[in-house]
């Protein structure tokens, strides 16, 4: 029996998969927006979730940043591994690792980190800590948005879509932050 790989030309998937020149590359860019997504929606989730802890101002920041950090190096670390791994398992492994599986996942980690920050910055510069929650949180949403739509409009799909669901999985991300912070004020 003659096996057709997935990624020749005669497989029939190839054929329907359109082709869209990404800034980057392919892997690269979706990598940014991995970064880029996950880290509004986690920075602003850890944000909600220590200000109903009830810590000290200056405490619920480097918590947040510590925070970020870890799960940011946890991201970038589950994207290096799964998508190294699930090449083995093709038997696509690329030759190259460090530009095929660790770039990737160091973009991730940095788009992370960085717009993560964005979303504890309203704790420096704004005294009142709800104040800065609820800023921190329609910052998040509305740069959302705006990835999402921009994701959209690169991959030449529906902008106005991408953006509103990725607005609905930070939302979802941000009540899963409120929930826990919430559980761990009633102990």
């Amino acid at each position: 029996m003659l096996k057709i790989t997935p990624v020749s030309k005669h497989h029939p998937l190839h054929s329907r998969r359109r082709v869209v020149k990404l800034p980057f590359g392919t892997t690269r860019f979706l990598a940014a927006f991995e970064g880029i997504e996950g880290g509004f929606a986690i920075g602003a989730s850890i944000v909600v979730a220590l200000s109903f802890a009830g810590i000290e101002r200056h405490l619920l920041f480097i918590t947040a940043i510590v925070s970020i950090v870890v799960s940011g190096f946890n991201s970038a670390s589950v994207k290096y591994s799964s998508e190294h791994y699930l090449d083995e398992l093709d038997g696509r492994e690329k030759k190259n690792a460090f530009s095929h599986y660790f770039i990737p996942s160091l973009i991730e980690f940095v788009c992370y980190f960085a717009i993560s920050f964005i979303s504890v910055l309203p704790l420096i510069f704004v005294r009142d800590t709800a104040i800065a929650v609820t800023m921190s949180v329609c910052i998040t949403l509305l740069l959302l948005f705006m990835a999402g739509f921009w994701r959209g409009f690169m991959l030449k799909t529906n902008g106005f879509r991408d953006g509103i669901e990725t607005i609905v999985l930070g939302v979802g991300i941000v009540v899963v932050g409120l929930v826990s912070g919430l559980v761990i004020h009633s102990l």
